[in-house]
């Protein structure tokens, strides 16, 4: 008897064997035959899938792929499939992308070429928003490539008017400042060369900054996770990777080290990262994607960050109304908010190269491709660069008032004509005549020459904006 149940469980093993081997091969073929099989510039796969009258791009090791594995599986066989087998089939299609599939560059949300815009509506028929300087329209297909993670959502229709002057309802500024909200949306809907500026937005507690953050975003790049906490440096770029636009919520500080990554991201970085920890293997990492952050007023108090930045600050709301009777009204007033932006891209494209500025600030893309948008919003066309002027010196004013050595410089320069000498000597005037001897005590006091050089290097501009000149002599 034992002999004979020994000889059965002989014959079970390679059953399975071929069994396993058979549904393994069944989704490779299919993946080969009936999809289109692709990978970026970064060696990472994707896969094209025909469904419902469309194609669809996921990546090869998404969670949305291996979902459509298994979906695709059991409706031929009516059976689960093994987890093993599924882990090695996806293994074979990577492969065969990366090494036998085309090279395309992917995209998410927005994506731009030969001056025409881009825009995923992330809706179930995969349609896709084309812009250019004659008008928009949606249309099923696209020279370029998108993808989706899980948590995006659709944008809302685009119909009715011009509805731009409709923002000031759900975002508490002051209606001098729609120019600038309505330039930086404008500017984080299209994928140009140019970097993004950082939008800060402050205020009072009870100005609705977190909510002014998430209709923003619903109008651009709507997600499941609309905001999500401040991640740590090394998390950046991963959070950055899978939006369009890496919204923060309630920022309390921002160290130097926070405050460069934002501007890494925003004007465009590159960093190789290993893709395992189990393995050598790297990865290299490029993004450039929009920037929001809500918080305490001192957000922006750097001086690179400053110059990178646009900051509002929300007033205080007084007529208070439910959160479902709000985003009621907003999803109303959305289709003709989102027109409206669309209508301002339209005249960017057309108007952006005759478009001249004499006060361009560092972020001289930004500033032209705003200031171009007028004409579909009856602005001056010095509308934007002279509250986007003034809304920079602002902020260099708050990031000068934010350093104590900076404020004494301010001091000195308010009470004499100017100073000529060594950094020694700066730092013996300042800490005897213009600073208090609790500030100069303090663990964050200059305290060496080399101190006082690295302190007027970080504020240059912020001095610059606010009429004092900082030079070196050998």
């Amino acid at each position: 008897m034992s002999d004979n149940n020994n000889e059965i469980n002989k014959n079970k093993k390679p059953v399975e064997e071929k069994t396993v081997k058979k549904a393994g091969q069944f989704l490779i073929d299919y993946a080969r035959n009936e999809c289109n099989l692709f990978s970026n510039s970064q060696n990472k796969p994707y896969v094209s899938i025909w469904r419902n009258g469309h194609w669809e791009n996921w990546g090869v090791n998404s969670s949305e792929f291996s979902d459509f594995l298994r979906s695709l599986y059991y409706n031929e066989t009516k059976k689960g499939l093994n987890k093993n087998t599924l882990e090695d089939a996806i293994s074979t299609i990577a492969a065969a992308a990366v090494f036998d599939g085309y090279k395309k560059e992917v995209h998410l949300r927005v994506a731009q070429e030969d001056k025409i815009i881009y825009i995923d509506l992330c809706n179930k028929d995969w349609q896709i928003l084309r812009i250019s300087n004659g008008g928009w329209s949606v249309v099923d297909t696209a020279p370029v490539t998108f993808t989706r993670t899980s948590n995006m959502k659709p944008l809302p229709k685009p119909m009715g008017g011009n509805g731009i002057k409709k923002l000031l309802k759900y975002i508490n500024i002051n209606e001098s400042e729609l120019v600038l909200l309505a330039g930086w949306m404008s500017m984080a809907l299209q994928a140009g060369d140019g970097a993004y500026p950082v939008l800060m937005i402050n205020g009072p507690a009870g100005s609705g900054k977190s909510s002014a953050c998430r209709f923003i975003r619903a109008l651009i790049d709507p997600n499941k996770a609309d905001l999500i906490s401040q991640p740590s440096v090394s998390n950046m770029p991963i959070a950055a990777s899978n939006c369009h636009i890496l919204s923060i919520d309630n920022v309390s500080n921002v160290s130097p080290q926070i405050s460069d990554a934002l501007c890494k991201i925003s004007t465009g970085d590159h960093q190789i990262m290993r893709e395992l920890y189990t393995t050598n293997k790297e990865v290299v990492m490029s993004f450039k994607k929009p920037v929001m952050l809500n918080g305490i007023p001192e957000m922006g108090k750097r001086s690179d960050l400053a110059s990178r930045s646009l900051k509002l600050t929300l007033n205080k709301i007084v007529d208070r109304k439910t959160e479902a009777a709000t985003w009621a009204a907003f999803n109303e007033d959305a289709p003709s908010i989102f027109k409206g932006l669309l209508d301002g891209q339209v005249m960017a494209l057309a108007n952006y190269d005759n478009i001249e500025l004499d006060n361009m600030t560092r972020m001289a893309d930004f500033c032209k491709w705003a200031t171009a948008t007028h004409g579909a919003y009856d602005w001056s066309e010095t509308a934007f660069i002279d509250a986007y002027t003034k809304n920079v010196k602002a902020s260099y004013a708050d990031s000068l008032e934010s350093s104590p050595f900076a404020t004494a410089i301010q001091s000195m320069c308010e009470n004499r004509a100017g100073f000529y000498g060594r950094p020694l000597e700066l730092l013996n005037l300042i800490e005897i005549n213009y600073a208090s001897d609790k500030v100069v005590r303090s663990p964050t006091w200059v305290k060496s020459p080399k101190g006082v050089i690295e302190q007027l290097d970080r504020h240059e501009e912020s001095f610059e904006a606010v009429g004092i000149v900082y030079k070196k002599y050998k």
